[in-house]
């Protein structure tokens, strides 16, 4: 008969760990409080949305994220999930081009069908506002620290201003990462404690949820970040347990990080292939004339001095988001404007700073037994390594203004693609957390030794002492005088202003860091004169409520409700153009609302001609002539082949901004209270979004097409086409030149992805479909495939033969096939491989019953 081994006469690594790291938990918290607690603070601060049927303010989520995420969930329960968004430039790929953002997630499909889009919205970032606390919290314990460190990690976590105030600017992707950043730490360290494969599966699907969130900037960051943790773990485990362990371990980890990438890459893959071959945004990084510039444009977005003062002092720089006073027009930085916060929380580094107090046990912290005066090797390799995530991450945020971004940019892979530097300071907000996490337990133990008050209260009352300097030199003026003399001598007047505005508040910030880390060596001084477990309650408690009101001050301006009224009820000249629609063939609106990237009228099913997207097309970007972000205003005016091509029956034009069109009548108007127009639908003879044309010209080059519609006044769109490549069926015209009585379109079905068509055609003719190409288009001429060609820059055309042809055009990617293929297959060994655990403990436990 085997015996079977006494497990509880070896411990778990965990358990060991925790007696060698830190220390014992005194009094014990209850296992449900955690989750109960960050329940409570999420539900807190984000009352007035869950207790209401408001809706968050996101600027982003006005500008598209709303409206793709309706067609979405329309097109989930209609016609199937979409691949094409036919409503906005000219039609766009759905997943290639990642303007549906976390369409592919399954917690936002699951919301799409439980509420209604505009709250889902907001229920997606209140969830991981709650998972990020339960996250970090899991993370913290994986690294042994006691319950109540962990929890006050788990609080700085989920209240993370870097990560909270992102909701404001509506960066939904963003906060998926950061709440996810402390599960794949978790995940990744779980894997050192376990000899199974149970923890790289979680890890490869938790991989596949952050990039299922399309920011893949973000995620770039944290799996570089997450690729050196472990590789410093796998060193460290080689020196302790033999290097055959270290090599096992971080052959494991990338095993499953690339069957996670797998998992993903039905959005991975044709999002890389769209990006590098299709988009602005290859280009827009590519416009740079010089390498200079395109290292300015991967600089742009930085932190930058100002904004590195408020990751201690958070009114330091000012905000542009509203939401209070300190938060409304008192932004004086140097970028154009600040819509969220990276301030790191001075609670928190003042608690980080206490993780490198001098370690004088060499066993269980807080014991009488004789220590050895050097420190665990392991708690060295974790604060060491920590401490140099949040240094590089803060230096990489700051751009251009240190010389390690520089560095970065030329020796990273990738980084040149990227901009806005700043994100990274997610890292520096989670390795802060983590550090604060240990100086709360080391803080319960130094204070337990002698002389332990006086280690406390020499890094916190220093930390006093220079805030409280610094809100000196601050109310007297002195410290704006200095910065805009030494730092910032070339600030604008317009900042200037806004540097006036905000001065009060730049001085009550530094007396308000001061007064948070008085209290704090206050709580220190009064749980030293207590017994042990009072000391504890005290201290847990005092830091909870410190590190709460510290971060829970800096969100609450970035979280703002809206009437949803304002995106689901449609105003008066959006219904006229609803009504339009419903009488006439598919048509396109050009709205010049917003500079031309108004979006609201594609909510009701309204097919626009310009718009604002992320990763638009870059021939039609090129076609409407669109710069940066806005369309000039010359293009509505003075271009009508672009209108014509576009198939553009109405205009939406703010009177109240540009003045009325000359010589057009409204048919639809907003007015004001004083009677004024503000914004007017003017009709437009624009050319039916499919028709048949005799004439096709073969153009070289992009450029030539371009230049031919601008500026050939012997171009005629009602009859002449530009093809990027010769057809293989030519068009002929009749002998008088003009279009037979029996040329005709006739639309049967239009959906957003499968057009339906009747064509009549008296000769061979070229098909015009003012809808832009893309390889994903597959044409079928009565049932059988036909050629689809690129023509007019970036339409789309289909030659013809002369007869009466019923034409589909439907969206089949081969790509998007086999990208889900790969993730069907990864996910479903990712699937076997975790099983595995439970089933060798099975099938051996079966095994020992039977001996």
């Amino acid at each position: 008969m085997a015996v079977r081994p006494n497990r509880k006469a070896t411990p778990h690594p965990k358990d060991r760990q925790s007696r060698t790291f830190l220390s014992a938990e005194k009094p014990e918290i209850p296992r449900w409080f955690p989750p109960v607690f960050f329940a409570f603070l999420t539900v807190l601060l984000f009352r007035e949305f869950i207790f209401s049927n408001q809706m968050l303010v996101g600027i982003d989520t006005m500008t598209l994220g709303y409206q793709a995420r309706l067609f979405f969930a329309e097109s989930l329960k209609t016609t199937g999930f979409p691949l094409w968004n036919p409503h906005i430039l000219g039609g766009t790929p759905f997943i290639e081009s990642l303007a549906g953002g976390d369409s592919l997630h399954p917690l936002s499909v699951l919301l799409f069908f439980l509420v209604e889009p505009y709250r889902a919205l907001g229920w997606k970032l209140v969830i991981h506002v709650f998972l990020a606390g339960v996250f970090m919290f899991g993370w913290l314990r994986m690294l042994g620290l006691s319950r109540i460190a962990s929890l006050v990690g788990g609080t700085g976590a989920l209240l993370a201003p870097s990560f909270v105030t992102l909701v404001y600017p509506g960066h939904d992707g963003k906060m998926f990462v950061v709440a996810m950043t402390p599960l794949l730490f978790w995940l990744a360290e779980w894997g050192w404690h376990r000899k199974d494969l149970l923890p790289g599966a979680f890890l490869a699907l938790s991989i596949t949820l952050v990039l299922f969130s399309t920011h893949f900037q973000m995620a770039y960051f944290l799996f570089g970040a997450l690729g050196i943790w472990v590789a410093i773990r796998a060193i460290e485990q080689g020196r302790i347990h033999g290097w055959r362990v270290g090599v096992r371990g971080y052959t494991v980890f990338l095993g499953f990080s690339l069957l996670g990438a797998g998992g993903a890459a039905i959005q991975l893959l044709p999002a890389i292939s769209y990006v590098t071959e299709f988009s602005r945004r290859a280009a827009t990084t590519v416009d740079a004339s010089t390498p200079e510039a395109a290292k300015a444009f991967s600089a742009s977005w930085s932190l930058h001095p100002e904004e590195a003062v408020s990751l201690i002092v958070p009114e330091f720089s000012g905000n542009s988001s509203g939401g209070a006073a300190w938060t409304t027009d008192t932004y004086w930085g140097r970028n154009p404007f600040k819509l969220n916060h990276e301030y790191l929380g001075v609670s928190l580094l003042t608690l980080a700073l206490l993780a490198f107090l001098p370690v004088r046990n060499g066993g269980t912290e807080g014991s009488q037994a004789p220590q050895s005066p050097r420190p665990p090797p392991f708690r060295r390799t974790v604060v060491v390594s920590l401490a140099g995530m949040g240094l590089l991450a803060t230096l990489f945020a700051l751009g251009s203004h240190t010389p390690f971004w520089g560095l970065a940019y030329g020796v990273i892979p990738g980084i040149s693609l990227f901009r806005a530097p700043s994100m990274a300071i997610f890292l520096a907000a989670f390795a802060v957390t983590t550090l604060a996490s240990i100086g709360v337990d080391r803080a319960c133990s130094v204070l337990e030794s002698p002389g332990g008050l006086r280690k406390l209260l020499i890094p916190t009352l220093t930390v006093t002492v220079a805030l409280l300097l610094g809100w000196l030199i601050a109310a007297t003026g002195l410290l704006s005088t200095l910065w805009t003399s030494l730092l910032y001598p070339d600030i604008s007047s317009q900042r200037l202003e806004a540097l006036g505005r905000a001065s009060p508040y730049l001085s009550r910030g530094f007396l308000l860091a001061s007064i948070l880390v008085g209290a704090m060596a206050f709580l220190f001084t009064l749980a030293a004169r207590l017994r042990t477990r009072s000391r504890t309650v005290v201290l847990w408690v005092g830091l909870l409520a410190l590190v709460s009101v510290d971060l829970f001050r800096v969100n609450t301006p970035f979280i703002q409700m809206m009437d949803p009224a304002r995106v689901t009820i449609p105003d008066p000249n959006i219904r006229f153009l609803q009504g339009q629609k419903s009488k006439e063939p598919p048509f396109r609106v050009f709205s010049m609302i917003q500079g031309g990237q108004d979006v609201q009228p594609s909510a009701f099913g309204i097919d626009l001609a310009a718009g604002h997207h992320p990763n638009d097309l870059g021939r039609y970007r090129a076609l409407i002539g669109m710069e940066g972000s806005g369309i000039p205003e010359w293009l509505a005016r003075f271009h009508p082949n672009v209108l014509d091509l576009l198939n553009v029956r109405y205009i939406v034009w703010p009177d109240g901004q540009y003045g009325a069109l000359e010589g057009i009548e409204p048919v639809s108007q907003i007015r004001l209270v004083d009677g004024s127009s503000w914004a007017s639908v003017y009709p437009y003879p624009g050319l039916p979004r499919a028709r048949l044309v005799s004439q096709a010209r073969v153009v070289e080059s992009d450029d030539e097409a371009l230049r031919i519609i601008l500026q050939d006044e012997n171009f005629d769109p009602r009859d002449q086409t530009l093809l990027s490549q010769t057809p293989a069926l030519q068009p002929e015209r009749l002998p008088n030149g003009v279009p037979h009585p029996l040329d005709a379109v006739q639309w049967l079905e239009h959906e957003p992805d499968r057009i339906r068509l009747r064509v009549e055609a008296a000769a061979p003719a070229i098909l015009v479909i003012s809808q832009n190409w893309f390889p994903s288009w597959v044409a079928r001429i009565n049932g059988a495939e036909a050629e689809v060609l690129r023509t007019d820059l970036t339409l789309t055309a289909i030659p013809v033969a002369a007869g009466i042809h019923d034409v589909e055009l439907v969206v089949e990617s081969a790509e998007l096939r086999q990208a889900g293929i790969l993730s069907g297959l990864s996910l479903l060994l990712i699937l076997l491989l975790g099983l595995s655990a439970p089933l060798l403990r099975s099938v051996r436990g079966s095994s020992g019953r039977q001996a």
